[in-house]
């Protein structure tokens, strides 16, 4: 890539030059020509070249400059999708002050009122569920973005590794609010990995084991999973309770202890069941 740009370079200067002595002879010389050589590398016109391999395509990706405008447009679809939860937030705030400051004097029963409160709830959950639909729209998309972000330089930088953090905690907590947990699960998985930091945060271990659990129960209850299936799910969920135990009040701690004691009483359930079959 450096080659190259010197070369570009080079040409541009070469460029000038020609153009400047052009210039010397004909000042009206249309400036437009330098484009030619701009345009070119080595006598090769490259302005418009898009690689049809596509082994080219995915070495064009590895270059910085190709990783950093990825990256400006991840971080601008993040950025929509937080505005929007957080214009939700306001409105909603907004809303519920309002509806305590509003004086119903309509109200003569007591049903009127608790018909009020419902309305209300109502409003606020579709309110909620409308701006986390939109907002994980984009943060899919940001995440989607972030995956072809392939330079191994860019991706390692602390301002990258904190950014895809945070994006993948805004993904996370949005599609559980809206009860969509299975896709939660391969991006905590990622999560974790990222660093030392993550590999100890408590919210990605309780997240963790809910999204395992409800997986758990739902190949029990609709029955389209080996038995081998559903206690790979239900030993990751054991093991994401008992490691967000432990980070949350230690192993020593009667937290854990309860935590233990749960577990164990499911996985001695689940070989009672499983000698009967």
């Amino acid at each position: 890539m450096k080659t190259r740009i010197a070369i570009i370079t080079a040409i541009v200067s070469a460029a000038f030059a020609i153009t400047g002595a052009f210039a010397q002879d004909n000042p009206n010389q249309d400036a437009s020509m330098v484009k030619d050589f701009i345009a070119e590398e080595n006598g090769w016109r490259i302005t418009d070249y898009q690689p049809y391999v596509t082994a080219l395509r995915d070495l064009e990706k590895l270059n910085k400059q190709y990783s950093e405008n990825v990256l400006k447009l991840a971080i601008d679809e993040y950025s929509v999708a937080i505005d929007i939860l957080e214009d939700m937030d306001q409105e909603i705030a907004e809303f519920i002050q309002a509806n305590k400051e509003k004086i119903n004097l309509n109200e003569y029963w007591y049903w009127q009122e608790i018909d009020r409160k419902n309305q209300e709830y109502r409003h606020i959950s579709y309110k909620k569920r409308e701006a986390k639909l939109k907002a994980v729209t984009y943060l899919t998309k940001s995440i989607n973005d972030l995956d072809e972000v392939k330079n191994v330089e860019l991706r390692n930088e602390p301002k990258f590794l904190t950014f895809i953090s945070r994006l993948y905690q805004a993904y996370v907590a949005t599609q559980y609010d809206i009860q969509n947990l299975r896709p939660c699960i391969p991006i905590l998985e990622r999560y974790i990995k990222i660093s030392e930091k993550n590999r100890k945060d408590v919210w990605a271990y309780r997240y963790l084991a809910s999204c395992y659990g409800f997986v758990e129960k739902e190949m029990e209850r609709y029955k389209y999973s080996t038995d081998d299936e559903i206690v790979k799910y239900r030993n990751k969920k054991n093991k994401s309770l008992l490691t967000a135990t432990e980070l949350m009040y230690g192993v020593d701690s009667p937290h854990y202890k309860k935590i233990q004691e749960v577990v164990q009483r499911g996985e001695r359930k689940s070989e009672r069941l499983n000698d009967f079959k």
